[in-house]
């Protein structure tokens, strides 16, 4: 139990990483390509809700205030991207979805267990809006698309059969994967957008 709480620990912290490089991603496209200055910080506000269910202190504390601010998260994270119009819905995001709900018919169904199924729905959606925004190269996206679905099926698995260590290294990879492909995206952005600054002057 003491690993598998480590672990989890461990992927709280690139959860949060995570979250961070998102936040500011959305904050440089949506200011170069949107207009639009706050849906951005609604992203990293319900990343931050999110976080919460990756929390091992936060995650097991039985409380039904945790459990709404925890789906809070992913209504605030999908009102910004559908309003942002860069990243749409689509059938493999949804069944991304569709497998981590239903985890918790793997599960008993309190509120730990819902609260981890919604956190488990934001970071789909946050590794989609990589995968999935119409500027992203082929390449990262084939990354995001591993990270998503390698944490949908952590999600299920760990339903399954909680603190194997062969499911939460899935779940670790998947967060790498995930993070490599932010800071990839962060490099090609600042170019891209730099670039069109010095020739709009």
């Amino acid at each position: 139990m003491n690993i598998y709480f480590t672990t989890m620990a461990a992927g709280g912290m690139l959860v949060l990483l995570g979250i961070f490089l998102t936040w500011n991603l959305a904050r440089v496209v949506e200011k170069f390509r949107t207009g639009k200055k706050r849906l951005s910080w609604l992203v990293l506000l319900g990343g931050l809700l999110t976080a919460m269910g990756f929390i091992p202190a936060v995650a097991m504390a039985d409380s039904s205030v945790i459990v709404w601010a925890v789906i809070l998260g992913p209504v605030l994270i999908s009102y910004a991207l559908s309003e942002s119009g860069l990243v749409r819905a689509n059938l493999e995001m949804l069944l991304q979805v569709g497998v981590v709900i239903a985890s918790l018919v793997l599960q008993s169904g309190d509120y730990i267990a819902i609260a981890e199924s919604f956190s488990a729905v934001s970071i789909i959606l946050l590794i989609n809006a990589v995968a999935f925004y119409i500027h992203t190269p082929p390449g990262i996206s084939r990354t995001s698309k591993a990270a998503a679905w390698l944490f949908a099926i952590f999600v299920l698995l760990n339903a399954w059969g909680r603190g194997n260590p062969y499911v939460l290294s899935i779940y670790i990879l998947s967060m790498f994967l995930w993070i490599s492909a932010l800071v990839r995206l962060h490099f090609i952005a600042r170019d891209r957008f730099y670039r069109n600054a010095q020739e709009d002057l």
